[in-house]
């Protein structure tokens, strides 16, 4: 992408005036927040890099409202638009999150899935700003060492928050990768106080609460057919392309799965990562025995990575070989990292779409960690661009208790900023 230094030859007076020209700050869209319309127009003329970028972005919005009185003085936009570009000038000014909001909200966000439970987050809240890091410290070489996990983690997390935050009666407005120099800093956000908030943004809430990774077989999706465009369209916001392994093409995936594990087994930095982050003594992250699929259950799945077997009975019963279905997340542009941060935020998305619709999940990144393997997933796949994530849904067998959530750190661990 960009970096924010060549945008320098771009005049921002003259694309504040275009967008002020242009319908999306009419009338018509009264209704909008200025963000929102400044965001529709940038992305119906193709210029998805400002959009992307926190500070060109910041730049052309500062652009814009000091234009809004000079346009409306000259008759470029009406009196209704001007009163809802007032209106939100103001409720900018007062618009200030309460801090028990702001930490439910990144508790709430924490629940984002992380490789093997590694949560590789930090918050940090600034001047009515929430700040997103990635925690290097928490990187797993041996798995991820080109750190795309960790982006997709911290995606996911993102996205997990504008969940909350809108069900507590907030907007999130994000500014991806706002610091060219600090590239661990991946999001500011501000916030403004939503008129409503509906039942379909509590239940999305609650089902960050009720999804569970679940390594077990499944049974076929019931009602496949009206879920699979349901997952497919959760994910066209986020600029990343979706489709669903067809069972045909599945033996060629689970060859991959099977190799990947078999040379893994070999790997000591892999090894020691997986024997720590699924100790039953860790306390906070990792992987709990519960949570680990018998042995049994492990040898009906064909597309899994390996872990010990764990300390639960089989669950299955009976469901014999895995057939679930499998839906791959790529991204268009290989593994920039704004492009993998924003798969991750998919990734949470289609989740809890699936958590929704009542369907057990499971992410997948094993196949996908090296080249060779996002080759063969690639190759099983309609929709192009480079493999980020899998994600196996399916109908998962009735058991007489629920797996437990997967421990949390500490909120004061993760979060600074706000008396915790």
């Amino acid at each position: 992408m960009k970096p924010v230094a060549q945008w320098d030859s771009l005049n921002w007076d003259d694309l504040s005036w275009e967008f002020l020209r242009s319908e999306f700050a009419g009338g018509g869209y009264a209704y909008c927040a200025l963000e929102r319309r400044l965001d529709s127009y940038l992305r119906h003329h193709g210029l998805h890099q400002i959009v992307n970028d926190g500070t060109a972005y910041g730049r052309l919005l500062k652009c814009v409202i000091a234009n809004i009185g000079v346009a409306r003085r000259r008759g470029v936009i009406g009196e209704r638009a001007t009163a809802a570009f007032a209106d939100r000038q103001t409720s900018r000014t007062g618009d200030t999150v309460d801090d028990r909001v702001l930490r439910d909200g990144v508790e709430l966000a924490c629940r984002a899935p992380s490789l093997h439970n590694s949560q590789p987050w930090r918050w940090v809240v600034d001047r009515g700003t929430l700040h997103l890091f990635a925690d290097r410290a928490r990187l797993l070489p041996g798995a991820d060492s080109a750190g795309r996990d960790l982006l997709l983690s911290c995606g996911a997390a993102l996205d997990h928050l504008r969940v909350a935050m809108a069900a507590s009666g907030w907007e999130t407005i994000v500014g991806r990768l706002p610091d060219p120099q600090e590239p661990d800093h991946l999001a500011a956000m501000t916030f403004r106080r939503s008129e409503t908030v509906t039942d379909a943004q509590r239940r999305r809430a609650d089902a960050i609460l009720r999804r569970r990774t679940d390594r077990s077989p499944y049974e076929v999706p019931a009602n496949w057919p009206e879920l699979e465009p349901r997952l497919l369209s959760s994910v066209v916001s986020h600029d990343v392309l979706a489709d669903v392994v067809q069972d045909s093409e599945r033996p060629t995936l689970a060859l991959a799965s099977r190799l990947t594990e078999t040379l893994r087994e070999y790997d000591e930095v892999y090894q020691a990562e997986l024997e720590w982050y699924t100790s039953p003594y860790a306390v906070g992250e990792g992987i709990p025995p519960t949570a680990l699929p018998a042995g049994s259950e492990a040898r009906h799945t064909d597309v899994t990575r390996f872990f010990p077997s764990g300390a639960r009975d089989d669950q299955h019963h009976g469901i014999g070989d895995d057939r679930s279905k499998i839906l791959v997340l790529s991204t268009h542009d290989g593994t920039d990292r704004i492009d993998v941060l924003r798969c991750g935020e998919a990734l949470s998305g289609v989740l809890l779409e699936g958590t929704l619709a009542g369907l057990a999940s499971c992410t997948l990144t094993h196949l996908t960690e090296s080249t060779l393997h996002r080759d063969v997933i690639r190759s099983v796949t309609r929709a192009g661009g480079s493999p980020q994530v899998l994600i196996r849904f399916g109908s998962a067998a009735t058991v007489t208790e629920p797996q437990p959530m997967t421990p949390r750190r500490p909120l004061a661990d993760v979060l600074r900023g706000v008396p915790t």
